[in-house]
């Protein structure tokens, strides 16, 4: 029988910087409570982070922020988060 070509069984394909974060959230066993705590973010705003859910934002300048306190909250490179998100936020303009 040929083995099935693709990704290693119980690994996910990390494609947005949403689950990103809440994979280190999760890693560090910490719920969205913790980091609202943590960040002073709502955790409706979080979880819209997480899913790149980002027209639930006011704005770019709101998503950016979010997310490098998000990084913050859980050891993550902030300005790299920030170039991330700015990134996801420019092909989701232009896939529009």
């Amino acid at each position: 029988m040929a083995e099935e070509e693709g990704a290693p069984q119980g690994e996910l394909a990390i494609t947005r910087t949403g689950d990103r974060l809440r994979l280190a959230r999760e890693a560090a066993g910490l719920s969205l409570a913790d980091i609202a705590t943590r960040s002073r973010i709502t955790q409706r705003h979080l979880l819209a982070i997480e899913k790149s859910e980002f027209s639930e934002l006011r704005g770019r300048t709101y998503v950016t922020g979010f997310a490098r306190a998000y990084a913050r909250a859980v050891d993550l490179p902030e300005a790299e988060i920030a170039t991330n998100i700015r990134r996801e936020l420019d092909e989701d303009e232009h896939s529009t």
